[in-house]
């Protein structure tokens, strides 16, 4: 395993918990091309063709060919690294070892996006826990305690309860009716709210009949079209630089609040890249804020298999 996963870490059958210290991303390296690897431990290289996240104790090479840019996920500064040159990563940053690496300058946005802070609160999430046998007639429906919707992204989404059940949004006194579904998630796609805070409720109906309610009101802030488009045009700013990347675009949502869409958008990413394990915590983040316990479960069990894997 290598340094920047040194933990304690335990996972036992049937139970207990896998408790994970993973420190959060140095830096990313982005729009690599030519010959450009990574290593965890200088024997192992994997050719890098995509932007990634680095961490304390991985090395980068390049060949002849070889280039990329370096953003330090704390400073947001930008370093190009060059041609022909080991690039190794360390708690304070990266250094040279041999080649070319610029002088760090100011990155175009907020790259970094609060990464940090969200990675090291994610590890929270990544334990594996017990799985318990939940009564048939019980009914517990937790919902996000704040979340950021708009005309750009209306979906609210909670935990399924069960095909059984169908259910009522209550916004503002206002009722939604929402079908019953097999589905882990269930989804209710907004009509524009008023800008500003909306507190809501989950009721659970069976036949027709309340059954539960959510065991507390969670609250939508919508944000104003001013707001809607400024998000539009970061997102657009990021897909300009990194065509393609998803994760960049999930990061960026998911420090405003915008849940549901940072969600999707990860499990895109996870989808397309099921080796990219290290920043599967922010997955597994995304799904403990929207209150999906057995998606969070399941993504958190992976994520250890994988550690354990490596």
């Amino acid at each position: 395993m290598n340094s920047r996963l040194i933990m304690a870490f335990g996972l036992f059958l049937f139970g207990a918990s896998a408790a994970v210290a993973a420190e959060p991303p140095v830096s990313m390296l982005m729009q690599p091309s030519g010959s450009v690897e990574v290593s965890k431990d200088g024997a192992k290289w994997s050719p890098v063709t995509r932007n990634k996240f680095l961490f304390a104790g991985d090395t980068v090479r390049t060949g002849a060919d070889g280039a990329g840019t370096l953003i330090d996920q704390t400073s947001n500064m930008a370093q190009t690294l060059g041609a022909n040159s080991v690039i190794k990563v360390d708690p304070a940053g990266v250094k040279a070892v041999s080649g070319a690496l610029s002088a760090p300058t100011a990155a175009s946005g907020d790259l970094a996006a609060g990464l940090g802070n969200r990675f090291a609160e994610a590890q929270r999430y990544t334990t594996v826990r017990r799985s318990v046998n939940k009564d048939a007639a019980e009914v517990k429906l937790r919902l996000i305690n704040h979340i950021a919707l708009s005309a750009t992204y209306p979906e609210l989404a909670f935990e399924g309860q069960g095909k059984q059940y169908s259910y009522v949004v209550t916004i503002d006194g206002k009722a939604f009716p929402v079908a019953a579904t097999e589905s882990e998630v269930v989804r209710l796609k907004l009509p524009e709210l008023a800008p500003g805070e909306h507190a809501f409720t989950v009721a659970v109906l069976e036949g027709g009949n309340k059954v539960a309610e959510s065991d507390k009101e969670g609250v939508i802030q919508w944000l104003s079209k001013a707001d809607d488009v400024a998000l539009a045009e970061s997102v657009a700013k990021l897909r300009a630089v990194n065509p393609g990347d998803d994760f960049a675009v999930a990061s960026l949502l998911d420090s405003k609040g915008v849940t549901v869409a940072a969600m999707d958008l990860y499990r895109k990413h996870f989808d397309a890249n099921k080796d990219d394990n290290d920043m599967r915590p922010l997955l597994i983040k995304a799904y403990n804020d929207l209150k999906l316990k057995a998606s969070r479960q399941r993504e958190a069990l992976l994520y250890n298999e994988q550690l354990q894997a490596n």
